[in-house]
């Protein structure tokens, strides 16, 4: 966005010790001059302010731009802000929403509810033409005479750009809770992510409030899929994987093809099918529970393979008898010999769900769902006020951060 310089108003201003002073300052422009501006009219809008603040004693060279847009109603929309420091130039755009109100059951009939509407408010800021940080903030405020404020921010920002690994961003996340008189609840955690990847994450500092809220924090089920625009099937996936202590871990696919067939661990890789839940027919927990199922039986495969080293005499590193004992050899024998025998749905479905594969398959998926509903009550009653929005959005809002991603991938 380009600012035509010729349409700034100048306006007296005394210079202050810091070396700012205020160059311009239009309240209530019809949209209709923006064009001349150089500025794009954000949808919605109606009038726009104008400021400029010369800076740092030199304000041919040093300034900032600040455009405010705003409704009919005078609320904010949209913020544009530019700074510019000789060559170097930092833009930042900004908008603004009213979420609708989330309504809390205050009884176990819900006949008494609480509603709680929050402000969402979404930027993302270019360095010199390149995006290097997106954040989102959403604050929620109970309606009450002594009310709760709930805050969670999500902000990603680029990788050092002279790392060696310059396929990382860094990801932090805070949620906390505050109420005059009570002790402030948060939880403050930093994600590294692979920008080239979507979903896959490394957990690498956390701070909470409380030892209580530590567990919650550190569960990789838990913060990493907050975001509506999030994976979730493929950072469930890592979760999962993480969870399951692999040896070698195996690789995620995520697919979408229009089929019955939800899942299948290849040999190799988990490969999950996203085409039903892009049709909103396969809610979250039963994505947990393809994730959880198809894991299994990767992470089933490789205590195969570490029994077969062992029972060869080539388990050098012991890795066999550091996971596991003689007793669970029995229940190996018994995974390895079906998945050898293997009868396959269309062949005879009733003795397909019955081999002993699949039955420790589905153990283990329902056990995914069960972590997961667990955690998801873990959060209502820590953060009860807050907004629903910030966790649970609609099924197909989850869809991935490829439009995101594709964005910091634009700018390199």
């Amino acid at each position: 966005m380009s600012v035509n310089l010729n349409t700034i108003k100048s306006v007296a201003s005394k210079v202050n010790s810091k070396g700012a002073s205020l160059l311009r300052k239009d309240v209530g422009l019809s949209v209709k001059n923006a064009a001349k501006e150089g500025l794009k009219v954000p949808e919605g809008a109606a009038t726009y302010d104008a400021v400029r603040v010369g800076r740092n004693f030199k304000p041919n060279e040093s300034y900032t731009d600040v455009f405010t847009f705003r409704n009919k109603n005078g609320e904010i929309i949209n913020r544009y802000t530019k700074k510019v420091d000789g060559d170097n130039v930092v833009e930042t755009k900004k908008w603004y929403e009213n979420l609708f109100p989330w309504e809390k059951e205050l009884d176990k009939f819900g006949d008494e509810v609480m509603e709680i509407p929050a402000r969402k408010v979404s930027a993302f800021t270019r360095e010199n033409g390149k995006i290097s940080k997106i954040t989102e903030d959403v604050y929620a405020v109970t309606d009450e005479p002594k009310p709760y404020l709930t805050h969670f921010k999500r902000e990603i920002k680029r990788g050092n750009e002279n790392d060696w690994n310059r396929g990382v961003n860094y990801e932090d996340i805070v949620l906390e809770q505050r109420r005059n008189g009570e002790n402030a609840k948060f939880i403050k955690n930093q994600y590294e992510t692979d920008r080239y990847n979507n979903g896959n994450f490394e957990l690498l500092k956390s701070e909470t409030s409380s030892d209580e809220l530590k567990s919650l924090a550190e569960n990789t089920y838990f913060l990493p899929f907050v975001s509506k625009k999030n994976k979730f099937a493929n950072r469930i996936a890592q979760a999962a994987i993480q969870d399951a202590n692999f040896i070698a871990p195996p690789q995620v696919n995520l697919y979408k093809i229009s089929s019955d067939r939800r899942g299948f661990f290849d040999g190799a890789d988990v490969n999950i099918n996203l085409k039903s839940s892009r049709d909103l027919s396969r809610p979250r927990e039963s994505i947990t529970e393809t994730v959880a199922h198809e894991v299994s039986h990767s992470k089933w495969d490789e205590k195969c393979t570490l029994y077969d080293f062992y029972k060869a005499g080539l388990d050098y590193d012991s890795d066999f008898l550091k996971l596991y004992s003689k007793a669970d050899i029995p229940d190996i024998k018994k995974y390895k010999y079906s998945v050898d025998h293997y009868i396959r749905p269309e062949e005879d479905y009733k003795k397909y769900l019955d081999q002993f594969c699949e039955r420790v398959a589905r153990k283990d998926g329902s056990k995914g769902v069960s972590k997961y509903k667990e955690l998801e009550k873990q959060i209502d009653t820590e953060f009860s006020n807050r907004h629903g929005f910030q966790f649970y959005p609609p099924a197909q809002n989850e869809d991935d951060l490829q439009g995101l991603f594709s964005i910091l991938r634009a700018m390199e």
